[in-house]
């Protein structure tokens, strides 16, 4: 008995956190007695083994907060290094260049998009056919790489922009565009280098994108390019566009790299776009412009600084006097002053454009100086089936796909143009030998084009260029020039 008391008096010692009270251990230790009892009186019953109990876990507030103040250091330094880790890879973020790939070309830009570079390109790989001509046909039926022009272009700290733009087509390079512009405020920009001039609406709309495969014969008065600067900039939101600029001064339809002589030329444009408003824009587009330029020409015999006129079908149709006697050459002499009105529409598909040129020239021919005054003017007019005409060009309203059931867009158009020399070129001043040189033309146009995606354009047209004068009988009496029928074809890539 005493042994089963000991043995079960030991553990519950052990556990006095249980029983903190003399009264409850003794009462716990009488029943536990009366429990066991019949066991030591029943015969073979050994008595059990003791239980050993575990031991306690010592428990102290102090250790438990030391190890929570680890844990917090351990959990904040974790956090700080999260934080650290996506600071970099921001900062990472922030300076890696993102490469662009699409319809619109490809570019290489930083993140902020404060520095770019754009590849450009355009090819377009023509043919001509000249019908009811056979003299013109058996010289002039071609195929040909019209155009030919990698370009580069981009921004520099979002302030200044650049562009780079040469031809290799026709056998010989070419620079068209090399410009810097400063550019601060929208309606404050100043462009600085070659580049196209204010004159010529037409000539002014992108190369790739013009409606016909060669621009009308109004081209023929304008410069292609010229060397100088410009300020220019847009006023109320584009309603208002102004150029303002000096150039050293290009004879028409001509690409000079530096200037002929010390004098300059101004010219400048004014374009207004009333529909730009924002409660207007649903009407379309509307535009009226105004473009002029002066200057002097200092030319010379050996360098007379005067133009070529040539055909939709690209022959040459007008020229000055060039004889072997010096005295017979007629060169730009003082002043030459352009005016060019020209208007525009568009809405949804359909597109108008309509300008005039007029080109006052000072043409001196030995001690004679004669003020001539050449004129021309074009109207065209197009419609793009699924597509969205404006006058940056058309825009298929979806790309071809054939398993989508999209075929891109398909524009039509109509032109009628004239160019007109001033009579006096051929009276008593004999600047030009009416045998050779046209007093007169004037045709009309068709064209079809395809337009699967942005990237490029499948045409052909149709152009017919009456004469009058330019040609001689056998007798050398002056006729008219036989009339100029030409089929033109295009595949074009711009990027």
């Amino acid at each position: 008995m005493n042994d089963i008391l000991t043995a079960t008096r030991r553990p519950m010692f052990q556990r006095g956190r249980l029983f903190q009270s003399s009264q409850r251990a003794a009462g716990f230790v009488f029943a536990l007695v009366g429990l066991a009892a019949p066991a030591v009186a029943a015969p073979g019953l050994a008595a059990p083994e003791p239980v050993q109990a575990t031991p306690p876990v010592p428990f102290s507030d102090g250790v438990v907060s030391t190890r929570l103040d680890d844990i917090d250091q351990t959990a904040r330094i974790a956090a700080r290094r999260i934080e650290n880790l996506e600071e970099q890879l921001a900062n990472k973020a922030k300076d890696a260049a993102v490469i662009q790939a699409d319809e619109k070309g490809f570019a290489l830009k930083s993140a902020n998009g404060a520095y770019t570079l754009r590849l450009g390109g355009l090819v377009q790989a023509d043919s001509r056919w000249f019908v009811d001509h056979g003299a013109l046909s058996d010289r002039a039926d071609t195929f040909l790489i019209r155009k030919f022009r990698p370009g580069l272009s981009g921004t520099l700290f979002n302030l200044v922009d650049f562009r780079f733009l040469s031809d290799f087509a026709g056998g010989a390079v070419s620079v068209l565009d090399g410009y810097v512009e400063l550019r601060p405020f929208p309606a404050l920009r100043l462009r600085i280098g070659k580049f196209k001039t204010p004159l010529g609406l037409e000539r002014l709309q992108i190369d790739a994108n013009v409606v016909f495969l060669e621009r009308a014969l109004t081209q023929n008065l304008t410069p292609q390019r010229d060397v100088g600067a410009s300020f220019w900039g847009d006023i109320a939101n584009g309603i208002i566009r102004y150029d303002l600029g000096i150039f050293n001064g290009a004879a028409d339809n001509t690409n000079p790299d530096v200037d002929g002589n010390h004098a300059k030329d101004f010219a400048g444009r004014l374009l207004i776009q009333p529909l730009k408003a924002e409660a207007l824009k649903a009407y379309g587009s509307l535009g009226f412009h105004f473009a002029a330029s002066t200057g002097n020409r200092l030319g010379t015999p050996t360098a007379p600084q005067l133009p070529q006129f040539r055909s939709g079908g690209q022959q040459v149709i007008f020229s000055y006097a060039v004889p072997t006697n010096a005295d017979g050459v007629a060169f730009a002499h003082l002043r030459q002053t352009r005016i060019n009105p020209a208007a525009f529409y568009f809405n949804g598909g359909l597109g108008l454009l309509a300008e005039f040129v007029q080109s006052r020239q000072d043409v001196q021919k030995g001690n004679v100086v004669t003020t001539l005054t050449n004129r021309s003017g074009h109207a065209t007019l197009s419609y793009s089936f699924n597509g969205v005409n404006s006058l940056e060009g058309a825009v298929p309203l979806n790309r071809f796909d054939a398993e989508k059931g999209t075929w891109g867009a398909l524009e039509v158009a109509l032109r009628a143009n004239y160019l007109k020399i001033d009579d006096v070129v051929f009276g008593a001043a004999a600047l030009a030998s009416p045998t050779t040189s046209v007093r007169q033309a004037a045709g009309g146009a068709i064209a079809l084009t395809w337009i699967p995606s942005l990237t490029a354009r499948f045409s052909v047209n149709y152009e017919q260029t009456r004469f009058k004068g330019g040609a001689a009988a056998p007798d050398r009496s002056v006729i008219d020039r036989k009339t100029e029928h030409v089929i033109i074809t295009r595949a074009q890539a711009s990027f």
